[in-house]
């Protein structure tokens, strides 16, 4: 599992996020500065560009959050299969593929918090009834977070391959490994010494590697590297560490409306089958409540299943749209 954590350590210099993070405020505030931040969200809202939108078709109002570093344009073949039916409202999240970052005054509350308030006003203003909220990764928490906290604003929601408490699993993953890798670094050093081969640098950062083990298709793998190079490396490193401190699971609980959860159950391959994946799943989201939440899982798909598995995607999405989307109104 050594292999592991070098992956999770590329992925934060990936993103510019070293320097970022060691200078990230301390999140520790007296409930006076807690009520202060929160009044001020309220008033930066009022004036922040959190996202830009593009809106395509006629029909229920259907929301799509890509993820970190990604463009709306993620969702390509989602809305070429939707956009006859469904009026679909494309979002690029602020700082990511080109998109303006936010204001350094409207980080106040944080960048999660913000964005879910931003979609709420959003929601508002355009007067959608009950849309479905639609996420991939950093979009499928933000789309948990809706159906946790706003289920009176949203119709139903759609986690694609997000997690409610990233960072809980990585330290799962750490404290289960640790006496293994311990052992594995004992063996190997013997095994150089006696051999009298040096060990091989780990070399700089290849984002096209770091693209590769996030789907196996070669267009992709290039879209996600160009993605990333356009987005802004301190909102990466800075929403990166919200994610890995953030902890949804015992607001899940509170999800009363339909909610589903699609996995890809080769992301993480080579290093966890595809049966410890769909358990981290499992476990990850074991406490919303099983009459809204469901699971369907991409067999043969790493983290980006639109690229790796488009169609059945959009067929899971469709078949759950038919179900669950709100009556347009003409």
């Amino acid at each position: 599992m050594q292999q592991f954590k070098t992956t999770v350590r590329t992925l934060t210099l990936a993103l510019g996020f070293t320097g970022t993070l060691l200078s990230l405020p301390v999140m520790a505030q007296t409930s006076v500065a807690e009520s202060t931040a929160v009044q001020q969200t309220a008033e930066q809202q009022q004036t922040c560009a959190c996202f830009a939108v593009k809106v395509v078709g006629k029909g229920p109002a259907v929301i799509l959050i890509p993820g970190l570093a990604s463009s709306g344009d993620v969702w390509q073949t989602t809305v070429e299969a939707l956009k006859n039916d469904y009026q679909l409202h494309i979002l690029t999240l602020a700082g990511f593929a080109g998109t303006a970052p936010l204001p350094a005054e409207q980080w106040t509350a944080g960048y999660l918090q913000v964005q879910q308030q931003a979609i709420l006003r959003y929601i508002s203003e355009q007067q959608l009834e009950k849309p479905v909220v639609i996420g991939h990764s950093l979009g499928g928490y933000l789309a948990l977070a809706l159906a946790s906290s706003a289920s009176d604003k949203i119709g139903s929601a759609i986690n694609v391959d997000g997690l409610p408490a990233l960072g809980a699993l990585f330290a799962q993953n750490s404290a289960a490994t640790a006496s293994t890798d311990t052992a594995s670094a004992n063996t190997k050093s013997t095994t150089a010494k006696d051999n009298k081969t040096p060990q091989q640098p780990t070399g700089g950062f290849d984002p096209m590697l770091m693209a590769k083990g996030m789907t196996n298709n070669q267009a992709w793998q290039q879209r996600i590297v160009t993605d990333m190079a356009r987005s802004d490396g301190m909102t990466s490193g800075r929403v990166m560490g919200e994610l890995m401190r953030a902890d949804l699971r015992p607001q899940l609980t509170n999800i009363k409306v339909p909610v589903l959860t699609l996995g890809a159950l080769q992301n993480g391959a080579p290093y966890a089958t595809p049966a410890q994946v769909q358990s981290n799943y499992q476990t990850q989201l074991a406490n919303a409540p099983t009459q809204y939440h469901n699971f369907a899982f991409a067999a043969d798909s790493k983290h980006f299943i639109m690229a790796d598995a488009p169609d059945w995607l959009n067929q899971q999405i469709r078949q759950f749209l038919q179900k669950n989307a709100a009556v347009a109104i003409h």
